[in-house]
């Protein structure tokens, strides 16, 4: 089967499951994905179609719109977001790193290596399983913050760091904080210390920024009361 071939078939079945759902198809040369839009969340996952046969699907990324709409306030170093826009690319607050999928892993991505449509299809339908199921399950509880705190947390004491589910390089850490503060986090100073000792030693290019993101958040009114 050509790359071509395989796209249209991946694209069709995953439509045909994905549309009623309120999902849409984002047809772009190399990351086509499929979105769904709600009103204070984006959720999103990534296809990629390789020259040497194999397909590359991210898992379910989730966009907490309250939280990325400070990231691009505050931006970080060399990126001004300038290509986000509200119907394709979003940035992602969190990705679904640990649910089990068969295939090769790569920090939250699936690569598949696929020969024929026997394959194919069985992929397709592969995909269209995890979506209903552990996809789902992760959207459910992570899409209500105090569940991602909770986690954030439960990580720092085992001695790992927030981006096991939070997303992006050192920016995940801002992301940590702004949902600290929006659910009054009573350890909110301790996760400022914490933080700006990891950048300190691991990214001091984004102190400039972490000091803008203090003053922000110094103003920030929590969503929720623990």
């Amino acid at each position: 089967m050509t790359k071509s071939d395989k796209k249209e078939f991946v694209f069709e079945k995953l439509s045909q499951s994905l549309k009623p759902k309120g999902y849409y198809l984002v047809r772009t040369g190399l990351d086509p994905r499929f979105v769904l839009k709600e009103k204070e969340k984006v959720i999103f996952f990534i296809l990629n179609f390789n020259d040497n046969g194999s397909i590359v699907m991210s898992k379910t990324m989730i966009s907490i719109l309250i939280v990325e709409e400070i990231m691009i306030e505050i931006k970080k170093p060399n990126q001004d977001y300038s290509f986000l826009d509200d119907k394709k690319y979003f940035l992602d607050t969190l990705l679904d790193k640990n649910t089990s999928f068969e295939g090769k892993y790569d920090n939250g991505s699936i690569n598949h290596n696929v020969n024929d449509k026997e394959q194919l299809d069985y992929f397709t339908k592969s995909i269209i399983t995890y979506i209903e199921t552990e996809s789902q399950k992760f959207i459910e509880k992570y899409s209500y913050l105090p569940n991602v705190l909770a986690e954030m947390d439960k990580l720092e004491l085992e001695g790992k760091y927030w981006n096991e589910l939070l997303a992006g390089g050192p920016e995940f850490l801002f992301r940590g904080l702004i949902i600290s503060k929006l659910c009054n986090d009573e350890k909110y100073d301790e996760k400022l210390s914490y933080v700006e000792s990891l950048l300190i030693s691991m990214a001091d290019d984004f102190l400039p920024y972490f000091e803008k993101l203090k003053i922000r958040l110094d103003d920030l009114k929590p969503k929720y009361n623990l």
